[in-house]
């Protein structure tokens, strides 16, 4: 009985915790909804603002498109056409062009007036129209004005051909008083050309109304529209509009002081307001701009709507995460045996790794701190002794400084290495690896150490040996002086690397054969590639051709080098006794790659000048004709 009264507290215990686990949860997932919500929120604003701003931008340019048009019918016009080209003295072309602009006017009421400047900035036609009454007549003659000193004539005349000119967007003025009530209007006008000579203006003074009423048209957000000094054109609150004429109305400053220092877009969005500017689609030098807020009611509405979502979710998870604790407590043995067995496991996969896989790690100056057991025995080292030293006490002597060199620059810069290295064994065996380096960082990101795995691919490289070696010489066979050829081809063309090959071949050598016999051949053979061995440099690479053939690749090379190596060679080759009682002497042909031709046709380059050497005696160092004709050309 206390057993289980025991095991009940335990439960119990371990049940409180899940739940108020759970809770938390909860809290933290209604947190985090929430935050979502508001993004969700966001986003929809932001998305609707930019459907809108679309429509928005939609209407002007069907606005402007449609004043852009009656300008290109009236300056297009045959009656504008016969004006400009009649007799001023005869009043009926002028009657025409009147004719014209009252047509308009009665079809068109945003008009208010329609003028035909001419050059010299006279009125030439006006009709003015009011679109309160639907009134418009024509100015008599004698009360036409001079116009040539106001700006949007001086602007307008120095357009091209076809050109259109916007003014600001403003309040009309008559005989020095706004007019009441307030009229918006915008100026529109373009040039007028005959045979390239400038011939006046039209000049349209457009209702501006239409324009506002497609800017501040929206059902979610309230529009503002303000120009680049910060005044406001347009205010949901008409008494706010029009601040530059009624500055008691305050400007951006006084009526929005909360964005004076986030107007940046992103900034704004953050707190769902909005900037459209229209400069690029409604160019009129004014600088406008719309400030677009939610509606205090939609906001509203999107955060309730916001809320009850989160408050469903959070029951919906209470619901589910109260019981499913309240079960998940009955099994914490379980959970705790699984465990176990899986700390066992993972223990037993430590064990076989470290048997069958070579590893090691090191610290930052790369001093062995753990070493396998696999790595041990590849090695034949005790572990004990390893430790504590660098994986310079098992390289290999042969090994390039160049391969440890770009090994220790890539993994000093946190990138891992990968590629195969030539190692020793404690009993002097060679044990080549394919590993794998990776740096360990610490918390604050350097290097601390590094970890390598490898594994022994000693047999593949002796496998690679074979089939690449030339089974008597030691040196290159002719498969793999293709494949080098091909690639000092590509780093030719990839880096422009020079190289020059010289194809070797020992003079007479069928009569060492006749004489000696083969086993005294095979052995000037054995001793010729060791001398080409010994005397070319370390970058150079020595492989028998063929026969009594042998072929050199000089990288980095021209042929002036090729040629100073060749004559070494033929030199050293001379100057040795191969045979107790015959000279040995070998023929030389020399060729530089050209980049572009093929690998074989630079060998047989190469061969020619050998045939050349001889045909000319032996025991010499030609070069392809061509390749020194430019030697000597380029030397004179």
């Amino acid at each position: 009985m206390r057993l289980l009264s025991k095991r009940k507290t335990i439960h119990l215990r371990i049940a409180l915790v899940f739940v108020l686990f759970s809770l938390l949860i909860t809290f933290c997932s209604s947190l985090i909804s929430w935050h979502y919500q508001k993004l969700a929120i966001s986003s929809l604003l932001e998305g609707r603002e930019q459907l809108e701003e679309n429509h928005t931008l939609e209407a002007i340019e069907e606005i402007t498109s449609s004043f852009e048009n009656t300008l290109i019918a009236i300056s297009t016009s045959n009656a504008l056409d016969t004006l400009l080209t009649a007799n001023r003295a005869t009043t009926l072309p002028r009657l025409k062009l009147r004719q014209l602009f009252i047509a308009l006017a009665k079809a068109r009421p945003e008009l208010l007036h329609l003028r035909y400047i001419d050059q010299l900035g006279i009125e030439q036609v006006r009709v003015n129209h009011s679109p309160q009454n639907r009134d418009f007549y024509v100015v008599l003659d004698e009360q036409l004005q001079d116009k040539s000193q106001r700006y949007y004539f001086q602007e307008a005349r120095v357009l091209k051909e076809g050109e259109i000119w916007y003014s600001h967007l403003d309040l009309n003025y008559e005989n020095g008083k706004l007019n009441q009530p307030l009229q918006p209007t915008i100026r529109v006008a373009t040039p007028v050309y005959v045979n390239e000579l400038f011939r006046g203006i039209i000049i349209l003074n457009v209702d501006a109304k239409p324009l506002i009423a497609a800017l501040e048209y929206s059902s979610v957000f309230t529009v503002t529209l303000i120009d680049a000094q910060g005044e406001l054109l347009s205010h949901p609150d008409p008494n706010k509009s029009w601040s530059a004429y009624f500055p008691e109305r305050g400007g951006l400053t006084e009526v929005y002081p909360e964005l004076i220092s986030e107007l940046n877009p992103a900034k704004m969005a953050a707190k769902h307001s909005y900037r459209m500017d229209l400069e690029s689609s409604f160019n009129n030098r004014q600088g406008l701009w719309v400030l677009k807020q939610p509606k205090p009611q939609t906001l509203a509405e999107l955060y309730q709507n916001s809320r009850y979502a989160v408050l469903t979710s959070t029951l919906i998870i209470l619901l589910i995460a109260l019981p499913l604790a309240w079960l998940v407590a009955i099994y914490p043995t379980n959970l705790q045996s699984r465990l176990s067995d899986a700390l066992y496991a993972l223990r037993a996969s430590r064990k076989l790794l470290d048997k069958h896989i070579m590893s090691s790690t090191t610290d930052s100056n790369g001093v062995i701190t753990e070493f396998s057991s696999a790595a041990a025995q590849a090695f034949e080292v005790e572990r004990k002794t390893i430790i504590g030293k660098t994986h310079s006490a098992i390289r290999h002597p042969d090994t390039s400084t160049k391969v440890h060199r770009e090994l220790w620059d890539s993994i000093l810069s946190g990138k891992p290495w990968q590629g195969e290295l030539k190692n020793q064994t404690n009993s002097g065996k060679t044990l080549w690896i394919e590993t794998v380096i990776t740096p360990r960082k610490n918390d604050q990101g350097k290097i601390c150490g590094f970890t390598q795995i490898s594994h022994d691919i000693t047999l593949r490289k002796a496998m690679e040996a074979l089939s690449s070696t030339d089974s008597l010489t030691e040196t290159h066979n002719r498969r793999k002086l293709d494949q080098l050829l091909e690639q000092q081809a590509q780093r030719y063309q990839r880096a422009n690397e020079d190289f020059a090959i010289i194809i070797i071949d020992i003079d007479h050598f069928k009569q060492i054969n006749d004489v000696y016999g083969h086993q005294a051949g095979d052995k000037v053979l054995v001793d010729v590639a060791n001398s080409l061995k010994e005397t070319s440099r370390q970058i150079d690479e020595v492989g028998r051709w063929g026969g009594e053939e042998f072929l050199v690749i000089c990288p980095l090379t021209t042929l002036t080098g090729a040629l100073k190596l060749a004559e070494k060679l033929r030199a050293t080759i001379e100057a040795q006794l191969f045979l107790p009682d015959k000279q040995i002497t070998a023929s030389f042909g020399v060729a530089q790659y050209h980049g572009d031709e093929a690998t074989n046709h630079l060998v047989h380059r190469a061969d020619l000048a050998l045939y050349d050497a001889k045909s000319q005696g032996r025991n010499r160092v030609i070069a392809t004709p061509n390749e020194l004709s430019e030697q000597v050309h380029s030397k004179t």
